[in-house]
Formats: structure tokens, C-alpha cells, sequence
């Protein structure tokens, strides 16, 4: 049955609307620090300091450059100073109704907001913390800097464990910096949280433990929800390799991947066998996370490996069924392996979706995994009906 050329170009058109329709039924982007562009007189963006305590609240400090006529009028009129930092604030407001005891000074030409917000900072493991105020993940929240640079002051002694997307972290400090601002980075994303501890080998460990009690529950259930796809196209590709025999599908396709194989192992002086199959998947997985790594970067890098390293290791599943031999293992790991991925991108996120839906973006993976999976374990058996074959 023929497609016509409009129907194709009306469901790309549909496609692409829908598509538009949820971004912009998005809300607009919390600003960080919205009192620093939004205050009357002001002349440039102004920064936004936030210092945590160590009980994982904090005070901010805004800071903003305003004109000669401003100052003169904040100065002599502090009821008007405290109106204009009150109409500074935008609907859209990262603290909301979280700030608490706003203080407006003016020093010189610069207008200084200090205001607390309370539990900024879960403390985790000893003295491990996660600063989770920013994190927005599982929501359809984004963030915006609405200044010219915003910094994360962790309490004396702590250093930060990770550096969150678009910022750097040093000296026990996170900073963003506008992308329009020399040496730019962009506005913190939704997902982003900083562990921090002391400033020692135990204390990055238990920042690193604190990451995980704040945030494991979240991704085990993501993890497991969106692995749901993936698992089982693996899990079905595994079924399919166990119960087929040598010879009934893919020869064609078998014969010429066992030949290379005993060609490249002679080459190298060894002999094929199943330790030699598990080593080639091994590297096969890591030669697929390099190239990713090379053409994208670590989120390629990380499919390409886990979903390679399922592939590959159907290789020794049909070597060792076709022996006789335990191949559990193999086909357990195979399964498993793509859990990785799912669980390094999680929690999800998609458009409002559940991350069952997120786990449909992985099917594409699964299913090529699971179609070249199910060709290794071909070759596998094909090699050791080979061996078997070979006189003593």
C-alpha cells in the first residue's frame, strides 16, 4: 500500500505542532535571583550569593549596580527602597515563599538584598550533604540566572564532590555564570544538586553516599519503571538464543562472523574457547564506549557500551550452551546490562510523561542489541560445534 506525498507531509505536520504545543504550554523559566534584574535603576545584572550553614540552611546576598538618580533616591527614602525590592520580584521567582527576613541596604551605588531560606541542604551520610534547593527533576521546572553570576558558598571546611551541569566548583564554592557574560556557563538545569563534605578522602566518600540516600529511592523506581522496555527485549533475545539450535536461523551470517573470529584469535597466538569469547566481548563493549565518547561524548559513550556489552556477550551464551556448559551468567548480565544507562540518566522526565514512557526511548536500543545479540549466540554455538569437531 502506497503513502501518498500530503499524508506524509500532514502527520509531520501534526507531528511538529504537537510537539510545539507542549513547549509552550511550558511555563516560563524560574529566575534565580529575580530581584537582581527586575529592581528599579538598576544598570547591570548584579550577582547572587548563597552561603549554606551547617545545618543546611543558608542566607542570600543580592547585589545590584543601580544609576547615580536611584541611589540618591534609595538612600534618602528607605520605605521607597523597600517597595522597589518588593516590586523586583518576579511571578516567576526560584524562592518564592520560601525567603524569609528581607533586609534592602544601599552602599554606594549598589543595592544589597539579604533575605534566609531555610533547608536548602539534606544532610546524608556523616557529614556528607546534598544541596538539593536547585534540584527540579521529575517536574517540568527550568531555571534561568536572571543576574550576571550566581555562587553557592558551601559552609568552612566543605568542598564540594560533583560539579553540576554549567557550573564550577572550587574552593568550596559552585558558581554559574551568565551566557552572555564573559567566560559564561549558562543557568543551573533541572537536575542539578551539588554533595559536598569534608574536606578529606572521608568526606568526599560520604558526599558521594549522601548523593545516593537523598536521591536512591527516586532512581531505583525510575530506574526500574523505565528499565521495564529494554529488559525485556533483551530478556526475549535471551529466550530466543537458548531454545534455537545451530543452523536454524542467520548461517549465512554465523559462518563468516565464526571465521573472522578464528582468524583474528590465530593472529594473536591464542585459540578459540569461552574465555576468549568473554574477552572479546569485554572489548568490544569498550571499544564501543570510546568511539561513543569520541562522537558525543559520556551519554553515547554509556549506551554504546552497555547495550554493545549486551550484545556481545550472547557470544559466550551460545559457545557455552551449545557445550552444555552453565551460560546463565552470561544471559543474566546481558539482561541486566542495560539497567546502567536507564539508571545513570534517571530520575525522568518527559514531557509530563511517566518513565515508562522514558523507557521507550531505549527500545531502539534494546532492539538492536537484542536482533545482533541473538547473531553472536548463532556464531557462539557455531564455534563450538567447530571445536567439538576438531580432532584432539
Amino acid at each position: 500500500m502506497r503513502t501518498s506525498l500530503p499524508a506524509l507531509v500532514g502527520c509531520s505536520l501534526l507531528v511538529v505542532l504537537a510537539t510545539a504545543a507542549l513547549v509552550g504550554a511550558a511555563p516560563p523559566p524560574l529566575a534565580v535571583c529575580s530581584v537582581c534584574d527586575g529592581l528599579d535603576g538598576a544598570t547591570d545584572g548584579g550577582t547572587l550569593d548563597i552561603h549554606v550553614d551547617e545545618n543546611g540552611d543558608s542566607e542570600w546576598i543580592a547585589r545590584v549596580p543601580v544609576d547615580g538618580n536611584a541611589a540618591d533616591a534609595y538612600r534618602s527614602d528607605p520605605a521607597a527602597l523597600d517597595a522597589a525590592v518588593e516590586d523586583g520580584w518576579r511571578r516567576y521567582d526560584t524562592v518564592g515563599d520560601d525567603r524569609d527576613d528581607v533586609d534592602a541596604s544601599i552602599s554606594e551605588r549598589t543595592v544589597v538584598v539579604r533575605y534566609a531560606v531555610d533547608d536548602v541542604a539534606t544532610a546524608g551520610v556523616g557529614d556528607g550533604w546534598v544541596f538539593d534547593y536547585l534540584y527540579a527533576g521529575g517536574t517540568n521546572q527550568r531555571y534561568e540566572l536572571a543576574a550576571d553570576r550566581v555562587t553557592i558558598h558551601l559552609p568552612d571546611g566543605y568542598q564540594a564532590a560533583n560539579e553540576p551541569p554549567n557550573a564550577v566548583a572550587e574552593d568550596g564554592t559552585v558558581t554559574w555564570i551568565a551566557s552572555d557574560a564573559r567566560g559564561g556557563t549558562g543557568a543551573p538545569v533541572q537536575k542539578t544538586y551539588v554533595t559536598y563534605g569534608r574536606s578529606d578522602v572521608v568526606g568526599t566518600l560520604e558526599s558521594w553516599g549522601s548523593g545516593s540516600v537523598v536521591f536512591g529511592p527516586l532512581v531505583l523506581e525510575h530506574t526500574v519503571r523505565a528499565g521495564i522496555a529494554p529488559v525485556a527485549l533483551l530478556g526475549i533475545a535471551t529466550v530466543a538464543a537458548s531454545t534455537a539450535r545451530t543452523g536454524r536461523l542467520l548461517v549465512p551470517l554465523g559462518g563468516p562472523g565464526r571465521s573472522a573470529i578464528e582468524r583474528g584469535v590465530d593472529r594473536l597466538g591464542g585459540t578459540v574457547g569461552r574465555r576468549t569469547l568473554v574477552g572479546i566481548a569485554a572489548g568490544t563493549a569498550g571499544a564501543l564506549g570510546g568511539l561513543g565518547w569520541l562522537l558525543s561524548g559520556p551519554a553515547l559513550a554509556l549506551l554504546a557500551a552497555s547495550f554493545g556489552l549486551a550484545a556481545a556477550l550472547f557470544l559466550p551464551l551460545g559457545y557455552a550452551l551449545e557445550c552444555g556448559e552453565s551460560a546463565w551468567q552470561f544471559g543474566a548480565i546481558a539482561v541486566i546490562a542495560p539497567l546502567v544507562p536507564v539508571a545513570a540518566f534517571s530520575p525522568y522526565y518527559v514531557f509530563g510523561f511517566d518513565p515508562l514512557f522514558a523507557g521507550v526511548l531505549f527500545v531502539p536500543w534494546g532492539v538492536g542489541a537484542g536482533a545482533v545479540g541473538y547473531l553472536c549466540s548463532q556464531i557462539g554455538r557455531q564455534t563450538a560445534v567447530v571445536r567439538r569437531a576438531e580432532p584432539n
